[in-house]
């Protein structure tokens, strides 16, 4: 029996095939996606927003590529598995793949890999070629379908005049859309923009709005907000005194150098040292500013002539309170045998360069 020349032993067979499960390689293909996207997170194109936030990214991949490699395999092979797979690749120097993988992600619609294959052409990375105008070609495309970094590096080349005619008004546009879309690293581009406009005569930089002090710290705020620590850094700077076109706010600088130091920055944790030793933007607290001194100190990356140094100026006399309280940390680490007497003399600094010996 068939009903306008569709049978229904035709139409129960195609019923059957509809209720049979997914076939085991296709479940286990989304299974590695899910994992794949899981780990090494959605593709994105974008600079980490800080050196741990990278370090994590990098572990993650390298756990991931097993299951994107897995996802890949599929037909047609997902977007989003084609693009880790090709950071992963990039990261172990396999450029061919890398970019061969690239490009069909590209092909697929996902934007960020168009601002991939812009920074392979921008930079000549491995076996590409340099090509400018190819790059900027890249990053349009990122950029017209919403990619934020690709938006960046588009506004960039507009800057520099790479690959395409040098255009201000063309850079600020991106940047600013790529700022207001969360992206920290075109935040604080745009911020340093708003601070000092370099390489921008004065008419065209007044007639773009430029520069623009406040405007720069709100932009420096947001991205400091999601853990940029150039922008912490800058913006503590910034409410240090008026030299900036920023009002002078002693809270404010303390909030941000604070925010710096739990990152774990050195001359963050000085900083705030020296803040809790004067009593600025806080309440005073010598054993505290001790404390910090001696953290920065153990990381190696600050040596003792540096520690209470602040914009290049000569480093304060040390309150004898906090002097006294940094020779207690130096005794109890068994560097310091003189006395308590807040005296920071030969036998005190001697004690304190080797806190960062170990």
């Amino acid at each position: 029996m068939s009903f306008r020349g569709f049978s229904v032993t035709s139409a129960s067979s195609v019923l059957a095939l509809m209720l049979l499960p997914v076939s085991a390689p296709a479940a286990d293909k989304t299974r590695a996606l899910d994992r794949c996207i899981e780990i090494a997170g959605a593709p994105d194109a974008g600079v980490p927003v800080s050196r741990a936030a990278m370090a994590r990214y990098l572990k993650a991949l390298s756990r991931a590529r097993p299951h994107c490699e897995s996802a890949a395999q599929a037909d047609p092979p997902p977007a989003a598995a084609l693009f880790n797979l090709a950071a992963a690749q990039q990261r172990s120097g396999d450029h061919k793949r890398a970019v061969a993988n690239l490009e069909r992600a590209a092909q697929a619609g996902l934007a960020a890999a168009h601002s991939k294959l812009g920074d392979y052409y921008n930079f000549g990375i491995g076996p590409v070629q340099e090509d400018h105008e190819r790059a900027v070609d890249y990053y349009r495309a990122g950029a017209e379908a919403g990619d934020l970094p690709a938006m960046t590096t588009l506004a960039l080349m507009y800057r520099l005049g790479r690959g395409v005619t040098q255009d201000h008004a063309q850079m600020i546009a991106w940047m600013e859309r790529a700022a207001e879309g969360g992206y920290h690293f075109a935040q604080v581009r745009l911020a340093e923009l708003n601070l000092e406009p370099k390489g921008i005569g004065r008419e065209e930089a007044a007639a773009l709005g430029l520069p623009d002090p406040g405007r720069a710290a709100e932009l420096y705020a947001r991205a400091a907000a999601q853990g940029n620590l150039s922008a912490m850094l800058t913006l503590a700077g910034l409410y240090a005194d008026d030299g900036s076109g920023v009002p002078a706010d002693p809270q404010r600088h303390a909030k941000w150098v604070k925010r710096a130091a739990d990152t774990g920055e050195p001359g963050a944790l000085a900083a705030l040292g020296l803040l809790y030793e004067q009593g600025r933007g806080v309440e005073r607290d010598p054993a505290r500013a001790a404390q910090l001194y001696v953290r920065a100190l153990e990381t190696g990356d600050l040596n003792f002539a540096q520690l209470r140094e602040t914009g290049g100026a000569r480093a304060p006399r040390w309150d004898r309170e906090t002097a006294v309280e940094f020779q207690k940390i130096l005794r109890e680490r068994g560097l310091y045998r003189g006395a308590l007497d807040g005296v920071v003399g030969p036998g005190t600094s001697a004690a304190a360069r080797a806190l960062g010996d170990g």
